[in-house]
């Protein structure tokens, strides 16, 4: 049986440990930051969906190997699970804005000024501990602040 989810998270750039998310071009959610995401189709992991996701908004390819499971949660307002995930990029790419969306870089220290739903930076919370735990475990980055 097929398992409708949402999949959802970051693009994540180690060197300068900053973190990319979105917002979208609306007045009735401006100034507001998201993470990238969208529901999985037939099949995909989450791993899979979060990958087509990024491709579709930003027309970037990242490889299945650079894309990390965060943790998953039950969304009562969607009514299924959310995979959160975050991408490695080794390159600090700059997005053109588009009518629907702008993109923007930021650090983890700088998330805690943003405007954000507690839910989105609850999640980014937890990527950033996921990051650093992997950090502390050899993975040769770059402490994060």
């Amino acid at each position: 049986m097929h398992k409708n989810f949402y999949a959802s998270g970051f693009l994540y750039h180690p060197k300068t440990a900053q973190i990319l998310l979105q917002q979208q071009n609306s007045a009735n959610t401006e100034g507001v930051w998201s993470l990238f995401g969208g529901e999985n189709l037939k099949n995909e992991t989450s791993e899979q969906s979060f990958g087509r996701i990024i491709y579709k908004t930003l027309r970037l390819k990242i490889k299945p190997n650079n894309i990390f499971p965060v943790y998953t949660y039950f969304d009562t307002k969607k009514d299924k699970d959310n995979f959160i995930c975050y991408a490695k990029l080794t390159k600090l790419e700059k997005f053109q804005n588009t009518k629907k969306f702008s993109f923007s870089w930021f650090t983890f220290k700088q998330i805690q000024k943003l405007n954000l739903p507690a839910q989105i930076k609850q999640d980014i919370i937890v990527g950033q501990r996921v990051i650093q735990s992997s950090i502390r475990k050899g993975l040769g980055e770059r402490t994060i602040e």
